[in-house]
């Protein structure tokens, strides 16, 4: 099995690494490719992995994306020629490692390729249509034609993107059936293309097994576990905007925040009020994740599905300009799950407020939406229709 997870943060891989695992489990053999944040990640596990030619986004410094630099210094030639390197890179590891089916989350370079080279080939994505990043700044005059060629630029991207998403045989979003879909704003998926989509809720790992510890059995404080995860400027903003305002917070918490640095040190570190973890092991995370009573993270899918899973109400703090995120944490407020809190606003009384609240009316809700999801494993799910998709090639 030959996997291509985006690089751009740890949600892509991380889901892609519980699949992988469990098909490991059951003898089979899995090469993974990715770039950036993915790769530093599976370096780090131990994964048998192709390094592919980094894309991504340019950003400021507080994480939200820069639509002018990006089209100023990665350019559409630049880009289009990153993109063709990649696009190579996957149609010449497919072909040497063999696989029998091709996984692309959110990959068009891995899912063109498995097409190329007539492999049988699964999507997983929870957003079909991508929207161009919002920018509210004002430009100089001299900026505008940029940024006007890019809006026309990204209009003929995305409509490519949407097309070569329908090349796939399956598409896996890893979410909630109707009405409770957490990616609902961003599926607009043309009526051809619905046939071919399978929602299967979360994919994520089997609940660990309970231990003795005693923390785990009753707590005097409510736990607030804030895992930041996203692209490394994104990442490390954020970071470091919670640091400065969880250190001084209040004892009546419990407080864990995880960097989700891949690059960096494992165990907790502790800054007045606040244990700070740089990465935490998968076990670690899980087990935190699970002691928790509230989350607070920026509003990645992954995440959110994570907390839904778990039953945790959340705090959001999406990146300004990120309409994806921003689609997220609109929808997991509507169903009652989440406070959104602005970035641009963040500081002690709002975050301290956006916990309170969430704790107050999102905590009942949240656990009734995971009664939703029954006994069914996303995982599984996705294992089902691997071998639905391979038996009739063998």
């Amino acid at each position: 099995m030959y996997i291509g997870p985006c690089g751009l943060g740890l949600g892509h891989i991380t889901r892609c690494d519980a699949i992988a695992r469990e098909f490991s489990n059951e003898g089979v053999q899995v090469l993974f490719s990715s770039y950036l944040d993915a790769l530093d990640y599976l370096k780090r596990s131990g994964l048998t992995y192709f390094s592919a030619i980094p894309l991504s986004f340019r950003t400021r410094e507080d994480g939200t994306i820069d639509p002018k630099m990006t089209m100023s210094q990665n350019g559409v030639t630049v880009g289009l020629w990153g993109f063709i390197r990649q696009l190579i890179g996957e149609v010449q590891q497919i072909s040497a490692f063999n696989p029998d089916v091709v996984i692309s989350d959110t990959r068009i370079s891995t899912l063109v390729a498995a097409f190329v080279m007539r492999k049988p080939r699964i999507l997983i994505l929870n957003q079909y249509s991508v929207q161009m990043p919002k920018d509210n700044r004002k430009h100089r005059f001299a900026d505008r034609p940029v940024l006007f060629a890019g809006k026309i630029i990204w209009k003929y991207i995305s409509a490519m993107l949407e097309l070569a998403w329908g090349v796939s045989d399956l598409i896996i979003v890893p979410d909630l059936k109707a009405p409770y879909t957490i990616s609902r704003y961003n599926l607009a998926i043309p009526p051809g293309i619905r046939r071919k989509v399978r929602l299967v809720g979360p994919l994520t790992p089997p609940k660990l097994k309970p231990t003795n510890d005693a923390a785990n059995v009753s707590r005097s404080r409510p736990l607030v576990f804030a895992c930041v995860s996203g692209p490394a400027t994104d990442r490390k903003y954020l970071v470091n905007k919670l640091t400065e305002i969880l250190k001084g917070f209040p004892g009546d918490y419990e407080l864990i925040l995880s960097c989700g640095d891949p690059n960096g040190s494992c165990g907790g570190k502790r800054v007045e009020n606040l244990v700070v973890h740089e990465w935490m092991t998968e076990q670690s995370y899980w087990r935190t994740f699970e002691r928790a009573d509230v989350i607070v993270s920026r509003a990645g899918h992954e995440t959110i599905m994570k907390a839904v899973s778990e039953g945790k109400p959340l705090v959001l703090i999406p990146p300004p300009n990120h309409t994806e995120q921003a689609n997220n944490a609109k929808r997991a407020e509507e169903l009652g799950v989440a406070v959104v809190l602005d970035q641009s606003r963040l500081d002690a009384a709002e975050l301290a407020g956006a916990i309170s609240r969430t704790l107050r009316d999102n905590k009942e809700s949240v656990v009734r939406l995971s009664e939703t999801l029954g006994s069914e494993s996303g995982i599984r799910a996705v294992i089902g229709a691997v071998s639905q998709l391979v038996s009739p090639v063998r």
